[in-house]
C-alpha cells in the first residue's frame, strides 16, 4: 500500500511546516505552523488576516491549504469552497490527528483554524506552553491554538458569541510519553482567567508509544531552544517514517538527541524528514559558552544590566537566574515570564523552580491601566514581597538584571537609567522587518547609553552572546549516518546544496510546496 506525504508548507523555506502523512484510512499532519516569511509578504503588525472572514484571507493568498473538512465550521465564511472547489490542490480531507514537535508557532501558529475535534499529539510541557502563550497573547494574529472562541455569522461576518452563554472549547490534547497527566498539570490546563468561561477537554496521557489513526506512534524528547520539543516516529504500511521537527546537540540536553538518534536507528526507518536550518554553521556557540560569557559581562559590570533573549528561550532564562544569583542581583521577569515558568513547573519541567518560591525571582509590576485580567489574576496570588516597580529598580539598579525584550522598552521611559549593560542574547535578522526592529532596538540602546554586548543585524552572532536552537552541519551528518534512513527528505530548510552530499549513502527526496511524495516500501521506489 502506497504512503504519501504532501508537503504544504515548510518545503525549501524556514518555518510553516505542514506535512500531511496519508497511509489508508489515516491522515495526518506533521506540524502545522505559521509560515511568517509567506504572511509577512502580505500583513504586519496593525495589518492581519481579517478574524470576521475565518481562513478565507488565508486561502487567498495560498497561505492555507484548501483542504475542506480540515478548518473549523465556525470559521467558514459562506461560499468559502465554491471559490475553491475548482484549485488545483482543493480535496476533502478527514485528517485523524495533527503531531506538534513544539510550541513555537511557526510549528503550531495555524492550529487555531484547525477542527476542534482533530487531536493534538505532543508531550505534556509543549501542551502546557501552548496553553500559556495563548492564555497570555495578545495582538491581531488568531492564537486559539489550545481552546477556541466559537464565532457565528451575524450581519453577513463571522462573530463571536456573547461571553456568557458562549464558553471557550478547548481543544482536545493527547500526551505522550506518560502514563498518567499530573494533578498540577490538570489544574493549570482547566484554569482560565477570563470572563469568558472554559468548556474544558481534558488531557489524555497515551504513553510513550500510541496507536494514533490506525498507526504506531512514537515520541522521542529531544533538545531545542523551547523546552518540550520533540521528534516522532510513525510506523506505516510501507515502514517507520521519522520526524525530527526541531533539534540541536550543542543545548544543556543534547544528549536527549543523541540517544533519539540510537533509537531511531533501531527502527530501520524508510524515510527521515529532517530539519536544516543551519547546515553551513561547522561549529555553534554553546549554550554553556554562552552562559560563561553572559556571567563574565555580569559580573564585572555596575548599574542595571539588561538580558534581551527570544520568547520562550527558558534555557537561556535559567542561564541568567543562576548569573544572578551568583553575582548578588535578582532576575526581573514580566508577567508572561512567570506564566511560562507556572506552566512549566506545572509540568514537572526539569530545572525550573517554582517562581513564587525563588528568591532570586522578582516580577516587574506595570502600571495597572496596562495589565489584563489574566495578569491581574497573576498578581493576586503572586506573592507581594517579590513585586518591583519602575521607582525600585530606578532606586538601586546595580542589585537587577532586567529581562526585557523590545516590547517591553516603554519601561525604560519610567526607570531612566543613566547608562549600564545590555546583551542582546536573542538571533541575528533574517529579514528586512527584523532589521528595521534591531535598529530600533538600537536607538533605544543609544538613547540610554547602555553598553551593548552580543550582534544586532544581519551578522551571525560571532560574539558568543547567542546559540542556536538549531543542529548544525556535522550534527545533521551524525544524525543521518546514526539513522540510516532509505530515504532522507530535508523540511525547514534552504540549503539543498548541504543534502545533496547525502546521495550515494541514501535518496535524497527535495520537497515542493504542495506536491505530493509516494513512498511504496523498502524496495526503494518511489
Amino acid at each position: 500500500m502506497a504512503v504519501s506525504l504532501t508537503f504544504y508548507d515548510g518545503a525549501d523555506c524556514i518555518g510553516g511546516n505542514k506535512i500531511l502523512l496519508e497511509d489508508g484510512k489515516a491522515s495526518l499532519f506533521l506540524d502545522f505552523g505559521t509560515n511568517f516569511k509567506a504572511e509577512g509578504m502580505f500583513f504586519d503588525e496593525f495589518l492581519g488576516p481579517r478574524s470576521t472572514f475565518g481562513f478565507y484571507d488565508l486561502l487567498c493568498l495560498g497561505i492555507l491549504p484548501p483542504l475542506r473538512s480540515l478548518y473549523r465550521t465556525d470559521l467558514e465564511y459562506p461560499g468559502v469552497w465554491d471559490r475553491f472547489s475548482s484549485h488545483p490542490l482543493y480535496r476533502k480531507n478527514e485528517v485523524t490527528g495533527v503531531f506538534l514537535s513544539h510550541a513555537h508557532f511557526d510549528h503550531c501558529g495555524h492550529f487555531s483554524y484547525i477542527r476542534e475535534e482533530v487531536p493534538v499529539i505532543t508531550g505534556l510541557t509543549s501542551a502546557l506552553i501552548c496553553k500559556a502563550l495563548q492564555d497570555t497573547g495578545g495582538g491581531n494574529r488568531l492564537q486559539e491554538i489550545c481552546y477556541t472562541t466559537p464565532r457565528e455569522l451575524k450581519d453577513g461576518l463571522l462573530q463571536t458569541g456573547h461571553y456568557k452563554t458562549t464558553p471557550f472549547r478547548q481543544r482536545r490534547y493527547r500526551i505522550m510519553g506518560i502514563e498518567a497527566i499530573p494533578e498540577r498539570a490538570c489544574g493549570f490546563w482547566e484554569r482560565v482567567d477570563n470572563s469568558r468561561a472554559l468548556q474544558c477537554c481534558a488531557l489524555e496521557a497515551c504513553g510513550g508509544e500510541s496507536e494514533i489513526g490506525g498507526l504506531t506512534v512514537r515520541f522521542w524528547p529531544v533538545d531545542h531552544s523551547i523546552p518540550g520539543a520533540g521528534a516522532f516516529g510513525i510506523k506505516t504500511s510501507a515502514g517507520w517514517i521519522i520526524y525530527t521537527g526541531d533539534l540541536r546537540l550543542h543545548g544543556k540536553n543534547a544528549g536527549l538527541t543523541r540517544w533519539f538518534f540510537q533509537e531511531a536507528a533501531k527502527l530501520k526507518p524508510l524515510a527521515l524528514i529532517c530539519e536544516g536550518t543551519h547546515p553551513g554553521t561547522q561549529k555553534p556557540v554553546t549554550e554553556g559558552e554562552v552562559a560563561a560569557n553572559c556571567f563574565d559581562v555580569v559580573a564585572k559590570a555596575g548599574g542595571l544590566v539588561v538580558a534581551d533573549f527570544g520568547p520562550r528561550n527558558v534555557e537561556r532564562l535559567l542561564s541568567f537566574l543562576d548569573i544572578a544569583g551568583n553575582t548578588g542581583r535578582r532576575l526581573v521577569l514580566t508577567a508572561k515570564d512567570i506564566y511560562l515558568l507556572e506552566a512549566l513547573d506545572a509540568a514537572g519541567e526539569d530545572g525550573v523552580p517554582d517562581p513564587n518560591e525563588d528568591e532570586r525571582i522578582v516580577l516587574y509590576l506595570r502600571p495597572k491601566a496596562q495589565r489584563k485580567k489574566w495578569e491581574d489574576a497573576l498578581l493576586d496570588r503572586f506573592d507581594p514581597t517579590k513585586m518591583v516597580t519602575a521607582e525600585d529598580i530606578k532606586k538601586d539598579a546595580g542589585s537587577y538584571i532586567l529581562c526585557f525584550s523590545y516590547y517591553d522598552f516603554h519601561a525604560f521611559l519610567d526607570i531612566q537609567p543613566e547608562g549600564g549593560t545590555y546583551i542582546y542574547s536573542s538571533s541575528e535578522a533574517y529579514d528586512e522587518e527584523m532589521l528595521i526592529d534591531h535598529q530600533r532596538i538600537k536607538n533605544w540602546i543609544d538613547y540610554f547609553g547602555f553598553e551593548l554586548y552580543g550582534t544586532l543585524g544581519r551578522d551571525r552572532e560571532k560574539s558568543g552572546f547567542h546559540a542556536s536552537g538549531h543542529i548544525h552541519g556535522p550534527g545533521i551528518e551524525e544524525m543521518v549516518e546514526t539513522i540510516k534512513p532509505e530515504v532522507l527528505i530535508p523540511v525547514h530548510t534552504q540549503d539543498g546544496e548541504f543534502f545533496a552530499r547525502f546521495e550515494g549513502f541514501c535518496k535524497v527526496v527535495w520537497p515542493e510546496r504542495g506536491k505530493t511524495i509516494k513512498l511504496s516500501g523498502y524496495d526503494g521506489t518511489m
